[in-house]
Parts: structure tokens; C-alpha cells; sequence
């Protein structure tokens, strides 16, 4: 942490310091818990601890360090949470920096984090003017004790803050422009006043180190300050003395612990036991229930501020603890305003600006607040005139929309009019008025008169403090505010909220407070007040004290104080305790000269993990039965060794178990242990989680927790959701296992509660994103498998485009509870396939299926707002997602595989397998692009008969007219030997680069100007495939990321594909025309093996692509869609199209959710149910793809296959003078032939029942249709039509 001193750049590095402790490390008992780590709490932890005291500080904010600090606009507001009166709801997080209360008439700004509002105040240390502690408000006891109070009180705040005046030349720079100004305006205000202006100017003490230093007085380093400006938004340099800069590592050094993201709900008292029990939560397990639980302390010192300690009081006075019914009362805003000078003759350098910045160019503003015009010593003025104006810089963070205000909103009135009118004019137009522009903040004395409310719907106080504004202290401070106005030749604007545009829309004067003061207010009894003149809090609203209970921060204090308070507050606090320290016989040991040893504070410098489990269940004390849970949090400092299985490895617990059989309380864990899959003893092959832990109850009794989870996998990657959720525990009295058991029980995880788990899952100790995302993913993959890939948040690290980029962060899916179930399918020529089920309903199931050199990644892609696979499980489908060969998550997907023998092996394997496992008798299928054009060549070769209920075919169906843009380079992957990749990185040899330029070169050529981009991936993509989304339609994380979407596609694939383009139809590898035969003679509908084909398709189909699809024509849909109609009239085929898309983006497009998804949820409601279309059912199946035969003139395609309904079959023989056998019956045979010439017969079985006529026109039996026992209509053309399939039941005939 050191550094060279001398240096103007000298800058520790603070990133691994830390005074909080891990949170498993909280005790479940202390001497001194302390609320609040403000002025008062910090002080109160200090000083007990330097006493050696057992001491516990508990802080709801979270620990801040130099750097850590936002200093960009929307950083910063990502660390703001605001509550509004009577809003059930507020807005950010609970635990964020900027902590804003808005009431009617009030709002209030203060800190939240280890360090309290002095992470963000100006660093003022101005006295209070002795008049005010003239006021009888005060206790007599105080006001006896104020010699003390001002020395020895004072002295030990000054040897801590160390408060010290803006140096001359510091950084030799000459005077800041600011100060130059409040000296102007100081000048004119005393010849107003008829003052000595020198009297009434002053530089202010400010809790600022301007000089390096290796180590400070407690042991920290510390740099200068640079003039940045930031103190309001969070120092970044270290330079700033807040209270982590003393007061907290001093406690620290002498043994205090601290805990941040600790919120203390309420105090109940324990007469049986002598103490006191602190109720919290712990936000950092916020995914779950977030629930009380207790620490105990024989002494609490509330310190959490005005407003945060007045809360707990008030609601622990709602659960029985008898305190004074004047808690909340003697609130004041300490009278503070703020105003602005506008458009003044002078630059100002107005606001902060970022660290990096002021080091290169060395012209900062300087520390928010130097000087002070300082009107309370004027003897002819009561306190109601008295106040002090100083200059303030607001921090970077809030630099636009300081300039908004100034500029748009209210530029306000000019107090020299006639003076420089056009040269004001000119720099208001051109937006440089701002920087000759000066915040004014100022303090005075309100009435005090306000009240602190609780407000029911968000369990925080409010202000109510009406007409606050009207005071006349406010009306004096604005005339002062224009004097200093008029003095530098600028505009006066009021605070927008006291005298703006938002108090005349609220037709309110309101005020902004950054000091609250009261609502736990000293006094001499609880009739008065709510503490005595030492913060010991009263009993009720009577003179006698509760023991141990005390209050010393902002909230004590009687009255306004008309100053910035931060002295006051310490030096009150410390009073406090120096006074309880003379009472419970206390020693603080004031000479300590003990630093805090920043080894032992520093962050394990190895990446560690924490997460939150629910589990539920049931528990079993006693006779007593009950249902049970808990809610911990596991941690590990070390995730390396975590994953290692380690057996000396154990990770930290925290958390809460409620078991009703054994205290109506929820049990406080403390000590916890928990080790991950460690060697089960004398089981083969398995593994335990356990977990073992301390429990406390509210009344003080202690247990031992027990529990193990017993995993009988070898790899952590197979293990099944049973296996991890399920927890054996015993319970014992005392505080180990060697106590008598008390209980037994079971307990396991929900499904919702395990992906929540998921959820929580965060790396620390680093803070490279890369690291964090990094062990994430490793310790997800190895936790959870292949769920963590949908719940897990994390990008795969396989895939990054760039490798020295972090790893992107993943959206977690919106599936409530369903949780996807991996099936693994082997085909008949033994490759394994997947398939991913996400069952989010009764509806389906339906099938997904994928392109070529793609995956069932772009069902589930996370960069947009909501993807298929969450819009169709959200409708309550049973989706499962089909990854067959040519996936890129498959080892398959490289082998020289076609479409022939996906169509033959792939699809049947991957639809029996959903049958099979749903029970369904069919099941919905929705093909995209090459998964539609697989799907079709299963279907015609016979594959599929009888299982598909309805079909999407998205982009193309069987005929292929490719877009004259499009394959016209499709000759490339003959040079690249097994295929072709669309996945690039930015760290390729020169090979690659060349690629990748001949590949943008070509991409750019093909595609429009405005389609041009500079992404690698992209250009191959266009370049393999033709132009596969309009960019406008992409999301820029999409387009950012395509490289996990796209990768190797065999060169077979594209060669087939080639072939299927070149002919404008589906055909196989080799070219031959075996899927639609005689497709292309003029009259098809005549041709038997073509009619065959259609046959198969006589299913429900939906026929849509984008209108811009830039691969394939449209009219190859077009015409999928009439010849379907033609062969099968009757059947539902429906065409629609998607305005504004192209290809591929109608999946993974930004929009396709609102434009796209909803065309085709209509369609697959119709069919959602299982038989809701009836089927036919073959005998025998018979394949017809890739093995053909030819016996004589004809192939073995051309007769094999009939028309097959119901329970008949019926087949189509040749007549070549052999006996015919079909299915094992002996067939006879009826006129006909085929388009060959050759003779064929229509025949019927010899098997009772099941069976339909299939007869053609000339046939005596045909029949009109509305006959039960009618065959199908003809068509036009002549040819038999079978018609829609709903209108073909079988039907019982006799032989």
C-alpha cells in the first residue's frame, strides 16, 4: 500500500483493504453492539473497543473504498434508492450509496455505507456559535459539562478527523477561482451590513489531508488531495478523512468487528438474561425471504443517524419496548438551503470533475466546500437571522444535470440588470453560463418544530414538517444569496424545490436537507425527550433510565444547530462515552498509539464464492412434528479449493432456520461449516455436502445443526436436481455434536427455490470482471451442470469472440419455475443427439428444431427481451428444444454427415423419443430454415407418419428458390476442406485475418452500404449462408455476440444444401429427385408416387417467412404452400409472412416478440392438444431415403409406399406377373397405372375391421363423403383427394 511521498501522483491502492469482516463471522452474542457507522457510531465503536470490549458494529450499507466511488451520471444513479411518503415501494436498492427520503414538505439526502453520511458530506468541521447552547433545550447536565465538552471532547475529535484549512498554493496552483469569488461576495455583503468583510470570511476546517503520507496517525495511507472536487459523490483518491480514514480502522486495530448490508429492524429487551436482542436482516440473501434474526449485547448504542435511529426506536416501540412517546419529535432540517449563482462575469469552475481527468490536467475546482461568509456573530441579530454561507461543488456525477438546471429549467433572475446583457445572452445560448456559476450552500436556525413519522406502507420515517419553507430564516438566507449573486454578476436561482419550478407546481416551498437533526432528542426526563444528557435512553416518558441502551448521533440533538453539525455530533458522541465509560467502570485506553495492521485487513487475494439455498421440509423434536426450512448463505474465500474438493477445504454459513416444533422463532446461525462433495466414508463412488452450524434461539437457547446431503455421482456434471436438493439432518443440545439429539428431519430444495439459488451465486475477492465471470462459470458448470447454462447468468468462457474481454454477463431466463430436463437420444447409426424439455404447460409438446451450423441456442438467446422459448413457455407450452447433428453443441456436427441422413436417422429418433417420454400420441414441430427443410425430408420419406400433429415451417419448406443475392458463393468450401466456420476471433494468426478481410471484402460486395459492419462473424455468416438478418432487427448485444450462435458446418452439408438450391427443390445428397418424384410433370396430381409423398403432408402446416428473407425466395414458399393445397384441399395450410424481417432475425431479432412469435401462436393453439387432428397409422413403415433399388423399370420409391389411415393398410403394387405379398398378406388386385406405364392395383387386406375403401373415381364404391363409408372425393385433375385428415375416421367394413 505504500508509495514514493513525495510524489504529486503518490495513490495507494486500496482495492484490497477492508475493515468489514465476512459475514459468517458475526457472533451470536457481543459486550457492545453498535447501530450505524455515522459520526456517533464509528466513535462509540472506537472507544469501546479501545476499553476491550467485545464489540459488534453493524452497518446497513455496504463498505466503500477510494476508486469504488461512481463518477459517471448513470454509475451514480444505479447507486441511488429513494423512498416516497406513502409509496409502498421504493425506488434502487436498500443498501445503495445515496440514500434520498422525499416527504411532502421535506427530502432528505444521507449516506449509506460503512462510514455513514461522511462518504459523501462536504468535510466541513465548524464550530456551533456558543448562543446555542445557551438554549434551555439543552439539559442542564450538558450544559454544566460544556468546559469539558468544548476541551477534552473537542481535542479527541481533532486528534482523529484532523481538520485543517485549505492550504495557500496547494499543488501550486494560486487561488481558486471559487474563493476569489466568495471573496467578492463577502466584500459587498459587509458593505450591505456595514461589516469588516474580513470578519465575516473565513477559510473553513475541512476533515482533508493535503499532504502524501505512507501512513496516518491509525495506519492507513494517504494521498493529497487533488482538487477533484468529489467530496459529495465519494472520494476517490483517499485524500478525504472520512470516518474509514480513523475512527473505523481504529476500532478495527483494537479488535471492534464490523458487518455491512446489516439492517437492525427493531430492540427487545431480555430481563431474564440482563441484555438486549438486536433484530436484523442481512441483505445479502435479498433473493429470498428476507428474515429477522438476533444478536445479543449487553450494551447497544444506536448511532444510524437522525432519521435511521429514530426508525428502530420507533418500531421496537411497537413491539412492546417501553421508550418515551416523544421519539420523532424536536425534528430540523439545521436549516439548510441551497441557491446557485448563474451566468456570472468570472469562470468559476463550477462542478467535479473525474480523478483521471484533474491528474492529467491539473485544474480542479478543489475540496466541494473552502470558504465560509459566516453571519452569526453580529450581537444585533437573534439566532433567526444568523447563518453561513459557503461556496459548494457538486460532484462530477451530478455535472449534466446541474448544467440542465441551470440552463433549461430555471436560469432565474439577474441581479445586474442593464449590466452585460448581450454577453450574458451569448454564453446562457451557447451553454458556457454554467461555467461561470457557483453553488451556494448555506445553514440557519429553522423552529425545530418538525416530527418524524412512521410511515405503514414502507415500514421508514417520514418528515412531516408542513410549511417548513415559510420560516423566516430561509427568506434572510435568500438575501443573502442574492447579495453574493449581485457581488459576482449573475443570476440568482432558489433551490428549484424551495423557491423553483417544482415549488411553484407543488405551490410549496420545500426544502432539501442534507443534516437532519432530532427525533430522539435529549432532555432531562422522557416527558421532555427521548435520552438523557448521555444517550442513555429513558424508560417511557419517565426519568428512569433502561440499562444499556443509548443513542449518540445526529437524532439527540435537542435544537438546530445552524452549522455543519459533523463536529458537534462527534463531539457529543464522544462525551457519551467518556460519561458511560465513568459508569459501567469502563478504562479507554486514550494513549493507544496501536495501527491497524493492514495485512490482516486486506482481501484474500485468491477469488472466492458465495450463495444462497433454501431448503424446506420436515423436522421432528420430541413427540412434535413441523414443517421446517432455513435460508443460508454459504461462502468461501477460496473457490479453487471449493471445486478441488479439498477435504481441509470448508466454507463459512450464515443464514436462519425456522423449525416451529422447536421455538416459535427463527433460529440465528452462527459458526456455520459447510464442504462441498468431500469422500463419503465407505461408500464407492459418492460424495456429501454437509453442513454443520450453531443455532440460537430468541429465548438464548443453543443447538448443534447436523445435516448431509449424500451424492452418488462421480462427475459433478451429471448429478440430477434430486441428488443436490436432499438434506438428512440431526439436531442436538448445546453447541456440538456431542449433546443429545433433539430432532431429526428431511429437508429439500423446490425447484423455484433452486433456481433462485443459481441466482445468488457471486464471486469475490476481485475485481476484474473477468475473474468474477470467470469462477462463476466454473463453479456453476460444476454445481448445477447443464442447468446453470439456462439459469446460471454466465456467458460459456469457450465462446468469446474476444479472449481478453471479460465474459459476458447472461440474463437469467424468464421461466419461473420450470427447469430443463436433458434427454440424450442415440439414433440407429449410433450418434447421440439431445434434447432439452422445458415444460411449462399441458400445451404441445412442441418441437423446435434448428438450422445448419447452429444450435437450439437460438431458441433460448438471452439479448433479447424475450426469446421463443420464454414466449412459448409463458403460453403453456411443453417445448422441447432438438439438437440434432449438425448442432454446433454436438461432437457431430463435424462429421460428413447430409440432410438425407438426418431426415432418416435424426428427426424419427428425436420425435419417438418426446412420445415416449410425454405419453403424447403426437406432438407440434416448428422447423427453422435447414431444421423446416430436415423436417419435410423426413416427413416425405415416410419417416414421421402418424406423430406429427401440426407443422411450422419457418423460412423455407421443399422448394428452395434462393434469392438471387444468395449462394453465388458457393464454391469456397471446396477450398476448405471438411467445411466451413463462421466463428473468428480477434486474436487469429495472419491466416485468419486474411480470411477475415477476403470474407468482409466479399460480404461487403454482396450486401447493401447500410448493412455493412466491422464484425468478423458476421461477415462469414454472410458470406456461408447470404444475408441472414436485417442489422436495424438485431440488438447490438446479438450482434456483438453472433459468435454464440454460429460455428463449423461440414462441407456435406453445404454441398447437399448446394444441390437442394441449385435444383430449387428438396433433393438428396446426390442430387436425385427421390423426395418429390415427378414434382415437375405437368400434371403431377396424376402421378401415384408423387401423390404418395404428398400424402405425408397431409398435416396441418403453417407456411411463413420473413418478407425481406434475403437466402430464399419467397416463391418457394408460395409454392410449397399450393402444391400442398392442391394434393390435400381440405387440409388447414395457412401462408403468412413477417413485414421488416429477414431470415434468421425473425428468431433471435430484438423485436420478434412483439412482430413475429404472435403469427404463430394462433396456429399452434388450434393443434395444442394431443389428437386433436385424427391420424393415420401405418402397419409397417418403410423408408425410402438413402437406399434405392430398382427392380426392372421401376425403383422401389415409385411403389412402396400407400395411403395409410386409421388402422388399414393398403398398399400399391406393380403388376409384373409375380405373386404381390404386402405386410405379410397376400393382395389382391384392381385396374390402374402408375405414370411409368407400368400397372399398379388398388387392393384391400383380408383383415376384419379398421379399414377404409381407397377406390379410385372409377370405382363403384365411391360414394359421396357425407357416407360414413365414402372414400375420398376426386379431384379436378382426377387423381384421388384424401381431403383434410379430420374428415378421415376409420371406418369398420366387412370382408
Amino acid at each position: 500500500m505504500g508509495g514514493n511521498v513525495s510524489s504529486t501522483n503518490f495513490q495507494p491502492d486500496y482495492k484490497p483493504y477492508r475493515l468489514a469482516s465476512p459475514f459468517s463471522e458475526l457472533e451470536h452474542s457481543y459486550d457492545v453492539v453498535v447501530i450505524g457507522s455515522g459520526y456517533g457510531g464509528s466513535i462509540a465503536a472506537s472507544r469501546a473497543a479501545r476499553a476491550g470490549l467485545k464489540v459488534c458494529l453493524l452497518e446497513k450499507g455496504k463498505e466503500w473504498r477510494p476508486g469504488d466511488f461512481p463518477e459517471k451520471e448513470l454509475n451514480a444513479v444505479k447507486e441511488l434508492q429513494m423512498t416516497v411518503h406513502n409509496e409502498k415501494k421504493g425506488y434502487g436498492n436498500s443498501t445503495s450509496l445515496y440514500d434520498l427520503i422525499v416527504s411532502p414538505d421535506v427530502a432528505v439526502l444521507q449516506g449509506c455505507g460503512l462510514g455513514g453520511t461522511s462518504l459523501i458530506n462536504a468535510n466541513v468541521g465548524l464550530d456551533c456559535e456558543t448562543r446555542i447552547y445557551d438554549d434551555e433545550v439543552w439539559p442542564q447536565a450538558f450544559r454544566d459539562d460544556l468546559e469539558k465538552f468544548t476541551t477534552l471532547d473537542r481535542d479527541r475529535v481533532y486528534d482523529m478527523l484532523k481538520p485543517t484549512e485549505y492550504p495557500d498554493n496547494h499543488l501550486d496552483m494560486d487561488k481558486l477561482p471559487k474563493m476569489a469569488a466568495m471573496e467578492k461576495a463577502a466584500k459587498h455583503i459587509a458593505d450591505i451590513e456595514d461589516l469588516e468583510y474580513d470578519k465575516i470570511l473565513r477559510k473553513v476546517p475541512l476533515y482533508v489531508n493535503f499532504k502524501n503520507k505512507e501512513e496516518n496517525h491509525v495506519g492507513i495511507p494517504q494521498p493529497a488531495c487533488i482538487n477533484c472536487g468529489n467530496c459529495c459523490g465519494g472520494c476517490n483518491t483517499g485524500a478525504k478523512n472520512t470516518l474509514n480514514m480513523n475512527y473505523l480502522p481504529d476500532a478495527k486495530a483494537h479488535g471492534a468487528k464490523m458487518f455491512t448490508e446489516v439492517e437492525v429492524k427493531n430492540i427487545t429487551r431480555d430481563e431474564k438474561t440482563d441484555s438486549w436482542r438486536v433484530h436484523y436482516v442481512h441483505h445479502g440473501q435479498d433473493a429470498f425471504e428476507n428474515r429477522e434474526r438476533v444478536v445479543r449485547a449487553q450494551v447497544v448504542i444506536l448511532g444510524a443517524g437522525s432519521l435511521g435511529s429514530t426508525n428502530i426506536l420507533l418500531q421496537s416501540k411497537n413491539n412492546g419496548l417501553e421508550l418515551s412517546t416523544n421519539i420523532g419529535q424536536r425534528f430540523t432540517t439545521n436549516g439548510d438551503a441551497l441557491g446557485f449563482s448563474y451566468n456570472g462575469e468570472d469562470k468559476i469552475r463550477p462542478a467535479g470533475k473525474e480523478v483521471p481527468k484533474v491528474r492529467k490536467r491539473r485544474k480542479g475546482p478543489g475540496p466541494c466546500i473552502t470558504s465560509v461568509i459566516d453571519m452569526r456573530h453580529r450581537t444585533d441579530k437573534g439566532l433567526g437571522e444568523s447563518y453561513v454561507l459557503e461556496d459548494g461543488t457538486p460532484p462530477c456525477s451530478v455535472d449534466v444535470p446541474y448544467k440542465f438546471l441551470l440552463r433549461w429549467v430555471d436560469s432565474g433572475v439577474d441581479t445586474t440588470p442593464g449590466e452585460n446583457d448581450w454577453r450574458e445572452w451569448g454564453r446562457h445560448l451557447v451553454g458556457k453560463g454554467w461555467k461561470n456559476s457557483l453553488a451556494f450552500l448555506s445553514m440557519s436556525n429553522d423552529d425545530s418544530s418538525g416530527e418524524l413519522k412512521l410511515d405503514p406502507k414502507n415500514g421508514r420515517v417520514w418528515v412531516h414538517y408542513p410549511k417548513v419553507g415559510e420560516g423566516d430564516n430561509f427568506q434572510v438566507v435568500k438575501n443573502g444569496m442574492t447579495h453574493a449573486t449581485t457581488a459576482l454578476k449573475g443570476y440568482f436561482v432558489p433551490n428549484p424545490f424551495w423557491g423553483g419550478l417544482a415549488a411553484k407546481i407543488r405551490d410549496t416551498k420545500g426544502i432539501v436537507t442534507v443534516h437532519p437533526l432530532g427525533g430522539c432528542i435529549m432532555a432531562e426526563s422522557g416527558k421532555d425527550g427521548v435520552v438523557n444528557h448521555a444517550g442513555q435512553a429513558y424508560k417511557g416518558d419517565t426519568d428512569e433510565l433502561l440499562p444499556g441502551l443509548y443513542v449518540m448521533d445526529g437524532a439527540v440533538m435537542p435544537r438546530c444547530l445552524g452549522v455543519n453539525p459533523s463536529l458537534t455530533i462527534a463531539m457529543v458522541a464522544e462525551r457519551c462515552m467518556r460519561l458511560m465509560a465513568e459508569q459501567r467502570g469502563w478504562n479507554i485506553d486514550y494513549a493507544s498509539t496501536k495501527k491497524i495492521d493492514l495485512s490482516l485487513s486486506a482481501t484474500p487475494n485468491k477469488p472466492g464464492i458465495k450463495f444462497t439455498e433454501r431448503m424446506v421440509g420436515k423436522m421432528s423434536v420430541g413427540n412434535k412434528s413441523s414443517d421446517s426450512d432455513f435460508i443460508l448463505t454459504i461462502e468461501t474465500q477460496d473457490v479453487e479449493k471449493m471445486i478441488s474438493e479439498d477435504p481441509s477445504h470448508a466454507a463459512n454459513i450464515y443464514g436462519s432456520v425456522s423449525i416451529p416444533a422447536l421455538s416459535d422463532s427463527h433460529l440465528t446461525v452462527s459458526n456455520g461449516h459447510f464442504t462441498l462433495f468431500s469422500k463419503s466414508d465407505g461408500k464407492h463412488h459418492t460424495r456429501e455436502m454437509t453442513y454443520r452450524m450453531l443455532l440460537t434461539s430468541n429465548e438464548g437457547q443453543t443447538y448443534y445443526f447436523e445435516g448431509v446431503k449424500v451424492v452418488s455421482k462421480d462427475s459433478a456434471f451429471e448429478i440430477g436436481l434430486s441428488d443436490t436438493t436432499t438434506l438428512n439432518v440431526s439436531l442436538y443440545k448445546g453447541e456440538d455434536n456431542k449433546g443429545d439429539v433433539v430432532g431429526t428431519g428431511r429437508l429439500h430444495i423446490r425447484v423455484k427455490d433452486f433456481i433462485k439459488q443459481l441466482g445468488t451465486m457471486v464471486v469475490t475477492n476481485t475485481t476484474s470482471p473477468l475473474q468474477r465471470l470467470k469462477w462463476k462459470t466454473k463453479f456453476g458448470n460444476f454445481f448445477a451442470g447443464c442447468l446453470w447454462e439456462v439459469y446460471g447468468f454466465a456467458g460459456s468462457p469457450d465462446t468469446a469472440f474476444n479472449p481478453n474481454a471479460p465474459p459476458r454477463e447472461k440474463r437469467a431466463l424468464k421461466l419461473d419455475d420450470v427447469v430443463p430436463k436433458v434427454h440424450k437420444v442415440s439414433t440407429k447409426d449410433d450418434t447421440e443427439l439431445l434434447l432439452t424439455r422445458y415444460e411449462g404447460g399441458t400445451k404441445g409438446p412442441v418441437m423446435l428444431v434448428h438450422d445448419l451450423g447452429m444450435s437450439s441456442r437460438i431458441f433460448v438467446v438471452d439479448t433479447v427481451e424475450t426469446n421463443l422459448l420464454e414466449y412459448l413457455v409463458s403460453k403453456g407450452y411443453d417445448v422441447w428444444l432438438a439438437d440434432w447433428r449438425a448442432s454446433i453443441l454436438l461432437p457431430s456436427h463435424k462429421e460428413k454427415s447430409t440432410l438425407d441422413d438426418s431426415a432418416k436417422y435424426d428427426i424419427p429418433a428425436l420425435v419417438d423419443k418426446i412420445l415416449e417420454v410425454t405419453g403424447s400420441p403426437d406432438i407440434q414441430v416448428m422447423g427453422q430454415c435447414g431444421g423446416s427443410l430436415l423436417v419435410f425430408a423426413s416427413l416425405l420419406s415416410g419417416q414421421l407418419e402418424g406423430k406429427i400433429r401440426c407443422l411450422i415451417a419457418s423460412q423455407v419448406a421443399f422448394f428452395t428458390h434462393p434469392e438471387k443475392s444468395t449462394w453465388k458463393v458457393n464454391v469456397p468450401h471446396l477450398l476448405y476442406g471438411d467445411g466451413l466456420t463462421a466463428y473468428t476471433d480477434t486474436e487469429v494468426g495472419w491466416k485468419g485475418r486474411f480470411v477475415n478481410r477476403l470474407f468482409e471484402t466479399a460480404a461487403d460486395l454482396s450486401t447493401e452500404f447500410g448493412e455493412h459492419c466491422s464484425n468478423s462473424v458476421c461477415h462469414r455468416v454472410t458470406i456461408m449462408y447470404g444475408r441472414l438478418y436485417e442489422h436495424d432487427n438485431l440488438s447490438k448485444d446479438t450482434h456483438d455476440n453472433l459468435h454464440e450462435q454460429f460455428g463449423f458446418c461440414s462441407v456435406a452439408f453445404l454441398k447437399h444444401m448446394s444441390k437442394c438450391f441449385s435444383k430449387n427443390y428438396l433433393v438428396s445428397a446426390d442430387g436425385k429427385n427421390i423426395y418429390l418424384p415427378d414434382h415437375n410433370k405437368k400434371k403431377p396430381l396424376e402421378s401415384v408416387d408423387y401423390m404418395a409423398r404428398m400424402r405425408y403432408l397431409n398435416l396441418p402446416i403453417l407456411f411463413i417467412n420473413g418478407e425481406d428473407n434475403r437466402v430464399y425466395d419467397p416463391k418457394g414458399m408460395d409454392q410449397s404452400y399450393e402444391r400442398c393445397k392442391e394434393a390435400n384441399p381440405e387440409q388447414d395450410y395457412q401462408r403468412k409472412t413477417s413485414p421488416g424481417y429477414g431470415h434468421i432475425d425473425s428468431i433471435i431479432g430484438k423485436d420478434a416478440v412483439h412482430h413475429v412469435f404472435p403469427k404463430l401462436l394462433p396456429f399452434l393453439d388450434k393443434y395444442a392438444e394431443a389428437g386433436s387432428v385424427v391420424k393415420y397409422t401405418p402397419q409397417k413403415k418403410q423408408s425410402i431415403v438413402p437406399e434405392l433399388t430398382v427392380k426392372g423399370d421401376m425403383t422401389d420409391s415409385s411403389l412402396a409406399h400407400a395411403y395409410h389411415y386409421g388402422g388399414e393398410d393398403e398398399s400399391m403394387h406393380a403388376q409384373n406377373g409375380d405373386s404381390q405379398v404386402g405386410n405379410g398378406h397376400t393382395t389382391t388386385h384392381e385396374n390402374g397405372s402408375n405414370n411409368n406405364g407400368h400397372q399398379f392395383s388398388w387392393h384391400k387386406h383380408g383383415r376384419q375391421g379398421g379399414m377404409r375403401d381407397r377406390s379410385p373415381k372409377n370405382s363403384p364404391r365411391n360414394s359421396p363423403r357425407s357416407s360414413p363409408r365414402s372414400s375420398p372425393r376426386a379431384s379436378p385433375s382426377g387423381s384421388p383427394d384424401l381431403g383434410r385428415r379430420e374428415s378421415l375416421a376409420p371406418i369398420n367394413e366387412p370382408q
